[in-house]
């Protein structure tokens, strides 16, 4: 198959677009991108590419289809991705996560292994998606608001990254602060800082791109699934 838009089903039973990223060669693993709140641009689906040409299968879901379907932004929009992001029913788009994880796993087999990665909502719809769903490893880079979730964030129990820039505006420092101290001495999850980064450090091509922590950051998620969806697979 060809890359391309797919349609999925909410639990509800409703219809929703997700990004399709195929590989020349299946590795057994599907992974999921949850992108900014600019939604399915043509950055989100380049990230796709990226891990699909490792040998994942992609999906890359309209994470706004119930405020209105197929409103993928490019960067000279913020204040109308910004509004959609602010309107997001969050619960409902961890819901979908979970959809598209199944899709993933109704493709490839009941026992492949699904990893999630997010960037900004994405960051923390995936975290929460990695806490609420059956998912089995999680990247999360900069993910915002996550002061609401301070609660439920200790349920996090798989294989996870979370990548922090040391001069965001939209992940305040003693948010980080508390989420760091959530994890102290938890084995299964590690934070990065990275200095001299604001929000968006790994938005390739893209300001504010920085590339040698984007770099960084990306051998680590593709390290992490590696060693959880991968391991005795290749």
């Amino acid at each position: 198959m060809s890359d391309g838009f797919v349609k999925l089903t909410s639990r509800d039973g409703r219809a929703f677009d997700a990004w399709r990223a195929e590989p020349a060669t299946s590795n057994g693993a599907g992974i999921v991108i949850l992108p900014e709140v600019y939604n399915v641009n043509a950055w989100a689906r380049g990230i796709a590419a990226r891990y699909s040409a490792r040998g994942y299968l992609v999906l890359v879901p309209d994470l706004f289809w119930r405020q209105e379907s197929g409103v993928h932004l490019d960067y000279d929009q913020p204040e109308r991705a910004r509004s959609q992001g602010e309107a997001a029913d969050v619960d409902a788009i961890v819901s979908d996560v979970g959809q598209v994880a199944q899709f993933l796993r109704d493709r490839l087999g009941h026992s492949a292994r699904i990893g999630v990665v997010g960037f900004c909502i994405g960051g923390r719809l995936a975290l929460l998606a990695a806490i609420r769903e059956k998912i089995d490893a999680v990247s999360a880079y900069y993910p915002v608001k996550l002061d609401q979730h301070l609660a439920e964030l200790p349920s996090l129990n798989i294989p996870s990254l979370i990548h922090f820039g040391a001069t965001d505006p939209w992940v305040p420092a003693q948010t980080v602060a508390a989420v760091q101290r959530l994890y102290v001495g938890a084995p299964h999850v590690w934070l990065h800082g990275y200095s001299d980064t604001g929000h968006g450090f790994a938005r390739n091509g893209f300001p504010p791109y920085v590339p040698e922590a984007a770099e960084r950051a990306e051998q680590r998620s593709l390290r992490l699934f590696e060693e959880s969806l991968l391991s005795g697979k290749v």
